[in-house]
């Protein structure tokens, strides 16, 4: 049954132009993932930085991809990727905290 509903909805949406498709759908969901990672700075993985980037999407089309600050301490890479999350709550984005977070 659930089948046979995934078939006539395909097909429905086919015969339909962008416009007429979105309104069927909704809006595509604006999606931030926040990663707290270490940035190796040589090639013996030895010394590194904690990197905070931001990875963002609006349906399946990438948007945004980069690093937005890097630290010397881990806890400050975390509050501030925190405080991302916020930010982007607060536009609108389904927010995601991910990485190293020690938890």
């Amino acid at each position: 049954m659930a089948e046979n509903f995934f078939r006539e909805l395909m097909a429905d949406a086919l015969a339909k132009s962008p416009e007429e498709l979105s309104k069927v759908l909704g809006e595509p969901s604006k999606i931030c993932d926040i990663f707290v990672q270490r940035i190796y700075k040589d090639e013996s993985l030895q010394k590194f930085v904690w990197g905070v980037s931001v990875v963002i999407f609006e349906g399946d089309e990438l948007v945004e991809s980069s690093t937005y600050a890097t630290f010397h301490r881990w806890n400050l890479a975390k509050k501030y990727a925190k405080a991302l999350v916020d930010f982007f709550k607060q536009k609108g984005y389904e927010t995601y905290l991910k990485g190293e977070l020690g938890e």
